[in-house]
C-alpha cells in the first residue's frame, strides 16, 4: 500500500513519463502535509504549539518516500534516476498537496498535456483532473485524488498539483481499494463518500 506522499506525487507524474515528454533531471516536488501525516508519535515537531499558524520544513533530500517514489515512477520511464523531494507540515489536521515542476521537452499545449492525464486516468474511478488547480477541501473525507496543472510557456516548466486526503486515499481508503480488486468486489465499494467540505 503506498504511502500518502508517494500516491500524491506518483500519480501527479505518470502520465507525464508515460508520455516520455519531461526533462527527467528536472523533476522538483514540494509536499505539503497536514499534522495528522506526521504520525501518532509524540514529538516537538508534531506538538500543536509548535506546528499551529507555522510552517515547517523537514526531512529534505532525506525522506522515507524518496526510495518507493523513484522505484515507482521508474515503472513508467525506467531511465529515471532520481527527483528532488521537498516534504514540510501545514498548520492544518487533513491533507496532502504534492506540487510537481518538471521542464518539458518541447513545448505542448494545453490540451495535449491534458488528454496525457484524460487518458492514462480514464478509467480510474477515485482520480479526478481538473481545469483548476485542486486544493484539500475538495478531497478531505474522500478517497479521491484531484489533479490540475498550469505550464508556464516562457519557463518551458508545467507545474502539476495533486491533492489526496492523507489518511483515507493516503492509507485507510486505498488499502479498502485494493482489498476490492483483490477480492473481486468493485473497485469503489465502501469508498464513494463525499468529501467534508460541501
Amino acid at each position: 500500500n503506498p504511502g500518502c506522499y508517494a500516491t500524491a506525487t506518483e500519480l501527479a507524474l505518470i502520465p507525464l513519463l508515460k508520455a516520455q515528454v519531461i526533462d527527467l533531471d528536472s523533476i522538483i516536488v514540494d509536499a505539503k502535509s497536514g499534522l495528522t501525516g506526521a504520525g501518532k508519535g509524540l514529538s516537538d515537531s508534531s506538538h500543536f504549539v509548535n506546528v499551529h499558524d507555522n510552517y515547517v520544513t523537514y526531512k529534505l533530500n532525506q525522506h522515507q518516500h524518496i526510495p518507493e517514489i523513484v522505484q515507482e515512477l521508474k515503472l513508467f520511464d525506467v531511465q529515471l534516476e532520481h527527483i528532488q523531494f521537498s516534504t514540510s507540515l501545514i498548520p492544518v489536521n487533513r491533507g496532502i498537496m504534492a506540487t510537481a515542476y518538471v521542464k518539458l521537452k518541447k513545448s505542448l499545449s494545453e490540451k495535449e498535456i491534458l488528454a496525457f492525464y484524460q487518458d492514462c486516468y480514464a478509467e480510474k474511478p477515485f482520480v479526478r483532473i481538473q481545469k483548476h488547480l485542486p486544493d484539500l477541501h475538495n478531497v478531505v473525507g474522500s478517497n479521491y485524488t484531484d489533479i490540475g496543472f498550469s505550464y508556464n510557456e516562457v519557463t518551458n516548466i508545467l507545474t502539476v498539483v495533486s491533492v489526496i486526503d492523507n489518511l483515507v486515499k493516503g492509507a485507510a481508503g486505498q488499502a479498502v481499494q485494493y482489498l476490492n480488486l483483490m477480492f473481486g468486489f468493485d473497485e469503489t465499494e465502501g469508498l464513494l463518500s463525499s468529501p467534508n467540505f460541501l
